[in-house]
Order: structure tokens, then sequence, then C-alpha cells
């Protein structure tokens, strides 16, 4: 995968935001069951003009009144971290889910270098999650 237009910190945020958020969709749903929880999938298709990274999961979805709202910042459907009472003295309660800024951040970096994030989700099943990564290097710089 030829993603040298990239900064790999902000592939590596995007990528991981997208699979922190199926991880998590899945544990909660799965928790308190006897089930199994499933898989999160990953899809890399390498195509001619995008690289597409598929993540994949059935963390019960996301309901089609909250799909306009995940790419607003400070929307989140995770627990707000600040309304825990973590001790902060301690190095091992790290939050990494609830502050609404992974998918607004996310979609504007892929956006910014070509690219695009979309999401596709159905409701009591699960969502999908497609970065499109531009590998077309004679693109121009998306100014206002």
């Amino acid at each position: 995968m030829s993603c040298n237009r990239y900064v790999p910190s902000h592939l590596h945020l995007m990528v991981f935001e997208l699979v922190k958020n199926s991880l998590r969709a899945v544990q909660e749903r799965f928790m308190d069951k006897d089930k199994i929880a499933p898989p999160v999938r990953i899809i890399v298709a390498d195509g001619l003009e995008d690289v597409t990274i598929k993540v994949s999961d059935e963390g019960g979805g996301i309901a089609r009144s909250g799909l306009p709202k995940i790419f607003t910042y400070l929307y989140s459907t995770a627990r707000n971290p600040l309304d825990e009472n973590y001790d902060l003295g301690t190095a091992d309660n790290v939050t990494m889910a609830g502050y609404g800024y992974g998918l607004p951040i996310s979609r504007l970096y892929a956006q910014y270098f070509g690219g695009d994030l979309q999401i596709i989700s159905m409701e009591g099943y699960g969502t999908d999650a497609y970065l499109h990564l531009s590998r077309l290097g004679d693109s121009q710089e998306p100014l206002p």
C-alpha cells in the first residue's frame, strides 16, 4: 500500500479510531451475554485510484437518527469520560473514547488528503466503516 502522501500519525489515528469504535461496540453489546463476541473484520482493497480499508462489526449499529451526528465534534455514543470517577493519579486509567473528536477528525484527515470516510450502519446488527485513501499523487491541496 503506497500511502506516502499520508502522514503516518494521521493514517494511524484514522485506522485506530475505526477499529477502536468497532471493538468497543462489540464488547459493550456482548459483555453480559454467554455468547462469544463476533470478530471485527478488516478488509484492505488495493484499487488503481484508492486504497480502501473496510472495518465491519456486529456491535449493534447506530440508529438512523444518530447517523447525522457522528461527524459532529463532541458527539459520542460512549460514556463521557469526564463523568467517570477515575483516580487521575494512576497511569492504568486511560480513557480512549467519549470525547467526540475521533470520527470527525478522521474524516477531515481523509478528505484533506483526497480520500473520504463513510459510515454505513444497520441498527440492531452492526456498522461498516469505509476509509478511502487516494493513491493519486497529483491531487491539489483542498483549500477553501
